[in-house]
């Protein structure tokens, strides 16, 4: 079943029956749906409104609490000018309805129709504070519209008068809960005398513990200056009664008492003014202290916040130690987490100076990425790092994003820096991205780059030379130190970078059609760079027309690179295009020794290797050829022995009708002498898509120089049974389908190989079990 989106006007036959829904629904689930239909779909300008308005109007005028409780969400939920004039009248009388139900929702609906009229804003607060003196027990119902009130001081000293008598009064926590939740919605301040109260109440609360409501009170506390809790004399009161919850391994105990502590002004507790004693105990202070190190990254973010609020020298320090204490032996994943926290220590201390954290990004990967770490073409690129700097860089406003990049790509034009492979992929994708707007020279970021190109690995020197390309757009002349290192890296370098080398000496010439390159890409990021380039690439038409016109008119600007494998031209091909494939004698088809006999008695039975069928025009190589001992006794089985005097072995095998060969193609033609007993097949009942999908949180992926052949020949040596599903079959067509079966009949590994150009392939691996993923994974990276 397939689901398309629809617009209104196709649904607008159905628009006077959900009005008659509306309507004349016999019950209020029916009304509802009517109304849902319409003011989700029904356009405000439709001539239907009018009628929507009306069936509101007569259900707001019912003697049906359910019908006038429906028509007043409708209207919070929808609110419409035109509804104003018939609904008004009704809906101040509502205000005094006997349910509270309506009472609370024609509040909300009163507020919402005419949150613009500051007249009837303020008839309707009094409408709230008259109520609140008559019935102070009815805060409940007014709590959700009385909120709204921002920052009103007549609502908050009502509030707070009320607050200090009910507690009084009932003395009961409960009582009070929907005066303090009323009084923070509002943003409203807590009186001094309501102070004593506040903290009374935390100290009762917390031991239950009622957590939101907990938290709901520090956040009223965070609205009192600290002399004014020194005057209360209690100011160490609201601390010592969450303490009990830092030593609580419950992460929610351990959350509600950083969020509550970063509430109170921390000279109230941590001692650091004159004439105050800390509240906390050394070991409750090194339980703080330990959060840093918490596997719960909020919890650090806000231990982090705190200690910085205590004293930033703390959490200078901190991080001073961290970066001293990180050990070259980590391994790459405990690295990219240890680094990753150190960024989140520059992420808080530097939130308001980007040129600050430009400079502590620079010294931490000076550390990180340094000659102790081994040399720089080894170390590996830390993904973690790399994404949560380019995220936060983006998150911040434009002018202090192109400050940091261009403080960054400072970098690349001072020979003495040393840039490792991390920090130039981050300097990377921001030079790509923010290109045009930096104010540093992009010849000399081009010269920077190529000179430390010989220094990365390879996939580094691939985002680097992607980088150069969208630089030497920017400069009027590519400069020829930086043609000649690319010329350079091409001579010692893979066949995919020699690709890329090519095509930067032939674009970085070609302004004009990289300019149109860059212009069809998504936005100015690397990664959408890279996806226009390799669309303008996968276009023939376009290469060969923008080739064609270029050439004619003499201009140098002529797209001289080599297109992709689907632009190739029929004249390139080895083979004719789309030509069904000639079937090759798999080994399957072999006589054994033991069926020798009956193949010699076929009249047209031939038996030739693999290898020999492909060599047959040439007879001084079948001399070379070693006689098997199969093929020796089926020569025996002749007299005379006349196919050893010319050195040519009989062939007396009856070969399988054509099209069933035809339909029996194999992958692969081992190219043996031997003969060999067929491969071990995995039970065509396990399904590959749901095998695949059932290891989602045990992949592996990598690429090797080697051919599909040569892979599926090398998996054959593991000696596990297997099933090979063809790259035209389903699933995931376009790739070859590999399923392997381990030892026990549960272990399963599934491959997936996408063949690339020359020889190589893309290959993606997933399977449960350590040992038979550690075996198949190995056997790809030695390949």
């Amino acid at each position: 079943m397939s689901l398309s989106a629809a617009c209104p006007d196709d649904l607008e036959f159905a628009f006077p029956h959900a009005v008659n829904l509306a309507e004349l629904g016999q019950s209020p689930m029916d009304k509802k749906i009517g109304y849902i239909f319409c003011t989700e779909l029904m356009p405000s300008w439709h001539e239907l409104q009018l009628m929507l308005v009306n069936t509101l109007r007569k259900d707001l005028e019912s003697t049906s609490v359910a019908r006038i409780c429906l028509a007043l969400d409708v209207l919070t939920q929808a609110p419409n000018e035109d509804v104003i004039p018939a609904v008004d009248t009704r809906l101040q009388s509502l205000l005094q309805h006997q349910s509270v139900g309506v009472r609370r929702r024609a509040l909300v609906a009163y507020h919402t129709l005419f949150r613009q009229d500051a007249e009837r804003l303020a008839r309707l607060e009094d409408v709230i504070q008259r109520r609140l003196r008559a019935e102070p027990s009815g805060i409940a119902s007014i709590s959700t519209t009385a909120g709204k009130f921002k920052q009103s001081e007549s609502l908050g000293k009502l509030l707070n008068s009320q607050l200090q008598r009910q507690y009084r009064d009932s003395g009961e926590p409960s009582s009070v809960i929907s005066i303090l939740r009323t009084l923070r919605r509002g943003e409203l301040k807590l009186e001094p005398g309501s102070v004593p109260v506040v903290l009374d109440f935390i100290k009762r609360v917390s031991n239950v513990p009622m957590r939101a409501v907990l938290r709901e009170a520090f956040m009223l506390l965070s609205t009192v200056s600290a002399e004014e809790l020194d005057k209360s004399q209690l100011s160490s009161t609201a601390v010592t009664s969450i303490r009990h919850f830092l030593s609580s391994r419950d992460p929610n105990d351990l959350y509600l008492f950083l969020s509550c502590l970063s509430c109170v002004d921390p000279n109230t507790w941590a001692g650091t003014r004159p004439n105050t004693v800390a509240v906390l105990d050394e070991w409750e202070v090194q339980g703080i202290m330990r959060l840093l190190d918490s596997p719960d990254g909020l919890l650090r973010k806000m231990t982090l916040k705190i200690l910085r609020s205590v004293d930033p020298i703390i959490v200078e320090t901190y991080y001073s130690q961290a970066l001293h204490n990180l050990s070259p032996s980590l391994s790459l994943s405990d690295k990219n987490e240890y680094v990753s926290r150190l960024l989140e220590i520059i992420d808080m201390q530097d939130a308001n100076d980007i040129d600050q954290y430009a400079r502590h990004l620079k010294d931490l990967f000076s550390v990180v990425e340094g000659g102790e770490h081994g040399p720089t073409e080894y170390l590996p690129v830390l993904d973690l790092s790399v994404q949560r700097i380019l995220n936060g860089i983006r998150e911040r406003e434009t002018s202090s994003r192109i400050s940091c990049v261009t403080a960054l790509a400072v970098s690349l034009i001072e020979p003495e820096e040393c840039v490792g492979p991390t920090l130039m992929v981050v300097i990377s994708a921001l030079v790509s991205e923010y290109c045009g707007k930096v104010s540093t020279s992009p010849a000399e970021m081009l010269r920077g780059i190529a000179t430390r190109l010989t220094s990365y690995p390879s996939s580094v020197q691939d985002a680097c030379l992607l980088t150069m390309l969208r630089l030497s757009v920017e400069c009027d002349e590519v400069p020829e130190e930086v043609t000649a290192a690319v010329r350079r890296l091409s001579q010692n370098t893979g066949t995919y970078l020699r690709r890329r080398c090519d095509q930067f000496l032939t674009l970085s010439t070609q302004r004009r059609i990289l300019a149109e390159i860059i212009s069809r890409a998504p936005s100015s990021s690397l990664p959408d760079f890279l996806f226009a380039l390799n669309s303008y690439q996968s276009t023939p038409n376009t290469a060969s027309s923008q080739s064609s016109r270029t050439t004619s008119s003499g201009s140098q600007d002529s797209l001289n690179f080599s297109p992709s494998r689907g632009a190739a031209s029929a004249r390139q091909l080895r083979y004719e295009a789309y030509a069904a494939p000639q079937p090759v004698p798999s080994l399957r088809y072999l006589s054994s020794p033991r069926r020798s006999k009956a193949s010699v008695s076929s009249p047209e039975g031939r038996i030739r290797s693999l290898s020999r069928a492909s060599d047959a025009s040439n007879p001084l190589d079948e001399l070379s050829k070693t006689i098997t001992p199969g093929e020796l006794t089926l020569a025996a089985a002749q007299s005379p022995f006349y196919g050893l005097e010319t050195g040519r072995i009989p062939e007396p095998v009856t070969q399988p009708p054509q099209d069933d060969l035809a339909s029996r193609v194999d992958l692969i033609a081992l190219d043996s002498p031997f003969i060999a007993e067929p491969a071990k097949e995995v039970s065509a009942d396990t399904d590959f898509r749901a095998a695949w999908e059932s290891m989602e949180n045990a992949n592996v992926r990598g690429w090797c120089e080697a051919s599909l052949d040569m892979i599926v020949r090398l998996l054959q040596s593991l000696q596990y049974r297997m099933r090979v599903i063809a790259t035209d079959q389903p699933p995931f067509e376009g790739e070859l389908k590999v399923l392997v079966q381990g030892p026990e009949p549960q272990q399963h590994a599934t491959l997936r190989l996408r063949e690339g150009e020359d020889e190589s392939c893309l290959w993606r691996l997933r399977c449960d079990d350590l040992e038979l993923r550690t075996s198949i994974k190995r056997l790809m990276e030695n390949m």
